[in-house]
């Protein structure tokens, strides 16, 4: 066995991960915590979800950590609140206008992000998409509607 082989095993990898970066996980390895109430209907499971990387890339390079944090998205935009930030089509090289679910953010081991990454947003949407997590873990005042 190869050293890179044995190292896949342990779930070290040596992939660079980028803050921004949009990856596809496998869905069902991604929790939506909603979707388990009576009231609402059953999720469908589809083979890859799209997901952000909100970490650090302090974080993302350490290759003893094993696990990252990621933000799933969805293009179901009609379903977006305060703790979510909408991204158009052709950001990130994404087919559709999508949500990402800031208020899900969520660990996923290293090794389970598939591929390449598909895309990365720009630092200036990455720089909102943090105030929104910010605002989120009440590290800084909620904007209020108009």
């Amino acid at each position: 066995m190869s050293i890179k082989n044995a190292f896949s095993r342990l779930g070290i990898t040596g992939r660079k991960i980028q803050c921004g970066e949009v990856y596809l996980v496998a869905d069902d390895l991604i929790v939506l915590p909603e979707t388990r109430l009576p009231s609402k209907p059953e999720r469908e499971i589809h083979e890859n979800r799209p997901v952000l990387i909100p970490q650090t890339n302090l974080d993302n390079d350490d290759p003893l950590y094993l696990t990252i944090l990621v933000a799933p998205l969805s293009r179901r935009v009609d379903l977006q609140d305060q703790r979510d930030f909408k991204l158009s089509a052709g950001q990130a090289v994404l087919e559709h206008d999508s949500i990402v679910q800031l208020g899900l953010i969520q660990p996923v081991l290293k090794i389970d992000l598939q591929r390449e990454a598909l895309g990365k947003v720009d630092d200036i949407t990455m720089n909102d998409i943090d105030a929104v997590l910010a605002a989120n873990l009440g590290l800084i005042e909620r904007p209020r509607p108009r």
